[in-house]
């Protein structure tokens, strides 16, 4: 019964809802600290205050992309644990060439899910949300956050994804919803067939 995942999921999305409220609260705190001492005079060249909210600033940002990594990581995993068992009947009958179903890419996992449970991930709550977290992490892992103007044609050359706090919160709330439902569904897909 997949039920059982779902569980430890809940837990892993509060431990990095977790880790994104104590990360703000130390960048809130080291600001509030920085901006007290320009207002008391301290910095006196031009550049110091920016040189002093640079790493604050960075590590929110930093946190933030920690954050859709993370929900992607974890979105990524449990598709490919759901795909796994339709994967080995395939495997088992021959219609597949890759020796593990982490071999696949991300479209197949999603056709694999889609055929063997009848599940149209599309039409699942917040796979539009959680499908954007993935495309973010990309474009940050293989563009440094910059559009892809191939997939974005509306962007202009250097825009980039800038994910907010809150932004951050949202995926976390969105992946939980989506995998929840697509739980759900799976499992009431393997109940159908059980009966």
């Amino acid at each position: 019964m997949i039920t059982a995942n779902y569980l430890h999921i809940a837990i892993e999305f509060d431990a990095i809802r977790n880790f994104l409220a104590k990360t703000l609260e130390a960048v809130d705190a080291e600001k509030a600290a920085v901006f007290a001492r320009d207002e008391s005079g301290e910095f006196t060249a031009l550049d110091d205050f920016e040189n002093a909210i640079f790493f604050p600033m960075q590590q929110e940002e930093i946190a933030i992309r920690a954050v859709f990594h993370e929900v992607n990581a974890l979105v990524e995993w449990e598709l490919y644990s759901l795909a796994s068992k339709a994967y080995n009947n395939a495997a088992r009958n021959g219609k597949t060439r890759k020796s593990l179903v982490y071999d696949l890419r991300f479209n197949e996992i999603c056709s694999l899910i889609k055929e063997y449970y009848e599940i149209e991930l599309g039409q699942m709550p917040s796979f539009t949300e959680t499908k954007q977290v993935r495309e973010t992490v990309n474009a940050f892992k293989h563009l440094k956050g910059f559009k892809d103007p191939r997939r974005h044609p509306d962007s202009k050359l250097l825009d980039k994804f800038l994910p907010t706090r809150e932004d951050a919160y949202k995926a976390i709330d969105g992946a939980r919803n989506f995998l929840r439902a697509l739980i759900k569904e799976c499992n009431q897909h393997e109940n159908n067939q059980v009966a």
